[in-house]
């Protein structure tokens, strides 16, 4: 009997290189001349938030974008991003929270099991909580699948994992 092979198809970002690219973000905002003389915070939540505090205008518009730097130079997609509004904190002051997306939503995962079953092979997706898992007997049927995903755009950015 052939043994069942699978993988899951999620919507995670690696936690550890955001935590490094919100670290380097802090560290060129010590050191550049732009933000010299401002008063710029940067929170990391373990509960998946990133605070910038900073003068409005300029200012705000440079740190987004060092940040935005840094998670694409550490491999962190952008569409992980979810950049909340600019709020107005007083003395020209804003605060941006930004929201790490995690997981797939059920929508998502039903369009992501559809594309698989209209690829006509002989694998089987299952939508397990925020995780859409793959199974068949054919490795070569799995690495189809794979690719044909990476071809789509689902408007998350998707990771193969588990693969046995």
């Amino acid at each position: 009997m052939a043994k069942e092979n699978s993988f899951d198809i999620v919507s995670e970002p690696d936690l550890g290189e955001v935590t490094n690219a919100v670290d380097q973000t802090r560290r060129e905002v010590a050191q550049r001349y732009d933000f010299r003389g401002h008063d710029v915070t940067i929170t990391w939540d373990r509960d998946r938030t990133i605070i910038l505090e900073a003068p409005a205008g300029m200012v705000m518009d440079a740190l987004l974008t060092v940040l935005e730097q840094k998670m694409a130079r550490r491999g962190v997609s952008l569409r992980f991003l979810e950049i909340g509004p600019r709020e107005p904190r007083g003395n020209d002051r804003a605060r941006v929270t930004i929201a790490l997306r995690r997981g797939l939503t059920n929508e998502t995962a039903k369009q992501i099991a559809q594309a698989v079953r209209g690829l006509k092979l002989k694998v089987d997706p299952q939508i397990q909580a925020n995780i859409v898992r793959v199974s068949g007997k054919s490795k070569d049927d799995l690495q189809a699948v794979i690719a044909a995903l990476k071809q789509q755009d689902f408007g998350v950015e998707l990771a193969f994992t588990n693969y046995r």
